[in-house]
């Protein structure tokens, strides 16, 4: 998962973005130090999706070439 994914989908910028020294001018938030971003999973949030070797196993099957996701996956 890369970090942009962990932004987007474990925090709410509303709430979970912080900073050092931060401002708000104009209208536009900044801060002057670190940029904190929590995107640690929450309790509110669904659990993650686990993995399935046999279904993982399947699908791929269904890329080799004559099969329906030739070319696709």
């Amino acid at each position: 998962m890369t970090i942009v994914n962990l932004f987007l989908t474990r925090s709410n910028p509303a709430n979970d973005i912080h900073g050092i020294n931060s401002f708000v001018e104009n209208k536009h938030w900044g801060c002057k130090g670190s940029l904190i971003i929590d995107a640690r999973i929450k309790p509110h949030h669904a659990p993650p999706l686990i993995k399935d070797p046999a279904i993982e196993k399947r699908v791929d099957a269904l890329g080799i070439k004559g099969r329906s996701l030739y070319g696709i996956i």
